[in-house]
């Protein structure tokens, strides 16, 4: 029905409704006239004209004009509920005329305050920021109300706005934010008759002769949902529960509860500090009005409304960060909660401080008071106008991202673990990260109608702030985050390109390599590249790019960087299958693990661990390669971090499955392995162990999918751990790894 049926159904429905007692206009009047005696200072101090966000003003609903509408206003909420009308789905509008929406303004209350934005640090150089909210709102309203104007190009400038002041002007809007989570329901929890308390952590222990995160740049840690310093490992399951576990005695010695209404991510361990990682939705309270039609025939004619006190709740996606003392591991101590608006996207950790980023998506409300509907929030505070950044319209030969979401970075440090030391959001989506030890790169597709490009956004960044960015487009598309690599001031890119014709009568691809200096222009390109091929993986060392491209046979180029202006192709080799993920193994060697392919049919024949000896760069050899025949799948090859890779220790290993049987073709089921193997220059590959988890141990009660993907490898010393979501199963790797202990976390 049209808003007139419905105000005229709503009439007619008040003549046969009583109203509640305590309703009556006369019970509501002596209601608000005795509030009105205990907050009049208050009450006062808020109506000066300085006190008032810009553009909003304080309701006074209950004065002597209004007060005859009080009998109609509270008969017609009672109205409201009796049809199964929910307020908050109902819409304000001043002046309605017929077919108008009706919706909800967001207004100062009486106890407004001025919104608080967060505006810690000056904004970054290099990137044009918003000069207002205002100017923000209008931009995305006209996205909203033209979406083809988001299509244009639209490359962020590299000029600074000419507002590089850092004062805000706080918008209209009366935040009531929900409870969040409480830390004492996060805090950590210790089952009766499961921990012993009988260990003490010691720092001069490690050795260092412990696996780690497999991580694209060694000094910038990456989260993942097991990790170990040598002594304990620590392992979150899916239901965000970790359990610190003494790897000698494979005793459990403490435990922090997870939240059910979460979900959890994953988490990092530096010394004595623990930080998880956690996803949740909460409803946030704002106060407003709701308009209803005037109790007068002359009113009714005028289409006129009566505004009354009403609020509002909006579902809100928040990342945390919970922040835990661990240097007692009996006893974690939770020591900051903080959290930022939008999806979990990725994090880093660097020197000290968690770099948190999140995908916000952003809506127009009614007008741009309504900050909660398109402004971020860091905490409960919104992001400064200022550090809210735009890409901006420059020509007609780049693309850019249409605007539909902000990224939003912020970073945590462990000593102010519940706020942030620096935060910004950019109008710009994210799809890949890299984070270099001095920049943050941020990559999302596009198409353009005739071909693919990638939008690039770096953000540097130093001892937990953001101090520059810049922008750049290039054509095609990355694989992954392995596509992209710094050096020397130089961002190195590889692509595949995928284009279609004026009359998409033909596609083509290709494949490129671009080289970008630190205002993200290109400065040194190679395209054209195995046409008809895509890139399946790459890896950069110092001055020598490694990338494989396939369609029936996987040829793995090497790439001459030394001179960013002039980058040239080194060498090609030719081999079957293809390499999905590359990592240096030791000196002049280079190790591919992908899949074994026929040359022919391009049909798959099982898993591959490839040797390359890259001692010369123009002329690489596969010096080895082993098949593992009838693998149906490796969730490693697409994250990285659940590859134990340990070339120092001469290992790696990864977990894998297979469906049913080689002599049942019937036979549906999945089993799954973990198998580590080693590499020396006389016996090539070597298994060491091939571990079924079906029957480890940890799992009598049958394997799930998500028991396979949550599986980590992991070693100290010479024991290798199977850490899984239902226990620990120990192996000692001096004794062919035979199996020396199991911790079954329900027992």
């Amino acid at each position: 029905m049209d808003d007139r049926e419905l105000m005229d159904k709503i009439r007619k429905s008040m003549e046969d409704t009583p109203v509640p007692e305590s309703l009556k206009p006369e019970n509501i009047q002596k209601m608000l006239e005795e509030q009105s005696e205990n907050q009049q200072p208050n009450e006062a101090a808020r109506t000066e004209k300085d006190d008032q966000p810009k553009g909003t003003t304080t309701h006074r609903f209950w004065n002597a004009r209004t007060s005859h509408y009080i009998g109609v206003a509270a008969a017609a909420v009672v109205v409201i509920a009796a049809l199964g009308i929910t307020p908050g789905l109902l819409k304000t509008h001043t002046g309605a005329k017929q077919g108008d929406t009706t919706e909800f303004d967001t207004v100062s209350p009486e106890a407004a305050e001025p919104v608080k934005v967060a505006q810690a640090t000056d904004p970054v150089s290099g990137i044009a920021h918003m000069d207002s909210y205002d100017d923000l709102y209008n931009m995305l309203k006209e996205w909203n109300e033209n979406p083809t104007t988001s299509n244009y190009a639209r490359v962020m400038t590299i000029e600074e706005s000419a507002d590089t002041g850092s004062a805000n002007t706080a918008a209209a809007s009366d935040m009531a934010s929900s409870d969040a989570a409480s830390p004492d329901s996060v805090i950590a929890a210790y089952p009766e008759g499961e921990i012993d308390s009988a260990f003490s952590y010691d720092e001069k222990s490690d050795s260092g002769d412990y696996s780690s995160t497999n991580t694209q740049e060694e000094m910038v840690d990456e989260a993942d949902i097991v990790k170990t310093d040598g002594t304990y490992i620590y392992a979150m399951d899916s239901k965000g529960t970790v359990r610190i576990v003494d790897a000698a005695s494979m005793k459990l010695i403490g435990t922090i509860n997870g939240e059910n209404s979460a979900d959890y991510k994953e988490m990092y361990v530096e010394g004595s500090c623990l930080q998880l990682i956690r996803q949740q939705v909460e409803y946030v309270t704002y106060k407003g009005e709701l308009n209803l039609p005037s109790a007068s025939d002359e009113d009714l004619d005028n289409d006129s409304t009566q505004s009354v006190r009403s609020s509002y709740s909006m579902p809100v996606t928040t990342v945390s960060v919970l922040t835990y003392d661990i240097s007692d591991r009996n006893t974690p101590k939770l020591t900051g909660t903080y959290q930022q608006d939008g999806s979990y996207l990725s994090s880093r950790r660097s020197n000290g401080y968690l770099y948190l980023f999140t995908s916000y998506t952003p809506d127009t409300g009614n007008n741009s008071d309504q900050l909660e509907y398109y402004v971020p929030r860091s905490g409960q505070e919104y992001i400064a106008y200022d550090h809210i950044y735009l890409p901006e319209q420059e020509g007609a030969d780049d693309f850019s991202y249409n605007g539909k979401a902000y990224l939003v970075s912020g970073v945590v440090a462990v000593g102010t673990p519940d706020q942030a030391s620096d935060i910004m959001a950019v109008v710009s989506g994210a799809e890949t990260f890299y984070v270099s030890e001095n920049n943050i790169y941020s990559a999302v597709s596009i198409w353009n109608e005739k071909e693919t490009r990638t939008e690039l956004v770096r953000i540097g960044y130093a001892d937990g702030k953001f101090t520059d960015g810049s922008t750049g487009s290039v054509a095609g598309e990355l694989n992954d985050n392995f596509s992209l690599d710094e050096y020397a001031d130089h961002l190195r890119v590889v692509t595949t390109v995928e284009s279609w014709s004026s009359d998409y009568s033909d596609f083509s691809r290709s494949n490129s390599l671009y080289v970008l200096d630190p205002s993200m222009k290109t400065v040194g390109k190679i395209e054209n590249l195995a046409k008809g091929e895509e890139i399946k993986s790459a890896r950069f060392m110092g001055e020598t790019g490694y990338f494989v491209t396939y369609k029936n046979t996987d040829p793995l180029f090497s790439v001459d960087l030394s001179d960013p202006e002039n980058p040239k192709v080194l060498g090609e080799l030719k081999i079957t299958g293809f390499s999905s993920y590359l990592h240096f193994y030791g000196e002049n060697r280079l190790l591919g693990i992908g899949w074994e392919t026929d040359p022919d049919t391009g049909n798959t024949i099982g898993m591959k661990c490839s040797m390359f000896d890259i001692s010369d760069p123009s002329d690489v050899k596969e010096t080895d390669r082993f098949v593992l025949k009838d693998v149906s799948f490796c969730d490693a090859l697409t994250n990285y971090r659940a590859i134990l890779a340990a070339p120092k220790k001469g290992l790696f290993g990864f977990a894998y499955g297979m469906y049913g049987s080689n002599s049942d073709v019937y036979d549906s089921s999945e089993n799954f392995y973990y198998s580590v193997f080693s590499f020396d220059e006389e016996d090539g590959f070597v298994p060491n162990a091939y571990v079924k988890m079906n029957d480890c141990g940890l799992f009598d009660d049958g394997m799930e999918w998500q028991d396979y993907r949550t599986a980590r490898g992991i070693y100290i010393k010479d024991t290798f751990y199977l850490v899984t979501e239902k226990g620990i199963a120990s192996y000692n790797m001096a004794d062919e790894y035979s199996a020396t202990g199991i911790l079954k976390w329900n027992e």
